[in-house]
């Protein structure tokens, strides 16, 4: 049992980001129901305080706050250009000696979106998504700046 209660300053503001990123209209109807009539109980009220109650809207605020799809996939991208970044010093005697532009690419936010798109290549195994291998291409660092 939670002893945590939920303010109407809460509700309002959680339910503000949903209509926001979109997720507000994802819930089902009694879930948008229920958070509702617990915005109006607690306009009145101040807060809410029953246990079971409260779990239930923190998982609807949850649902309600998660990240959009493309914000996601700007992160899958950021972390694929800040290994990037990482190994490209110790990769082929320095990628970035010979490939200068590169280094800009990583710093470019269209370019890092890009990368949190690219389905045809997964760089954490030697497969594509496809599931052929990469022509023998085994380790990580190869699979990162392999072009077809």
């Amino acid at each position: 049992m939670l002893t945590k209660g939920i303010t109407y300053a809460d509700l309002v503001t959680t339910f503000r980001k949903g209509q926001r990123n979109g997720n507000w209209r994802k819930l089902k109807f009694l879930d948008k129901a229920l958070f509702r009539a617990a915005m109006g109980y607690a306009k009145r009220g101040g807060s809410i305080v029953n246990g079971m109650l409260v779990e239930k809207l923190l998982r609807l605020v949850a649902r309600l706050k998660e990240i959009s799809k493309g914000m996601r996939i700007f992160k899958r991208g950021y972390a694929k250009a800040v290994a990037m970044l990482d190994r490209g010093e110790e990769i082929f005697g320095g990628v970035f000696v010979w490939a200068p532009r590169l280094k800009g690419w990583l710093k470019d936010p269209d370019y890092i979106f890009w990368l949190g798109t690219n389905l045809f290549l997964n760089p954490f195994t030697s497969k594509s998504l496809y599931g052929k291998t990469l022509r023998g291409k085994k380790s990580f660092t190869n699979n990162f700046f392999y072009l077809r």
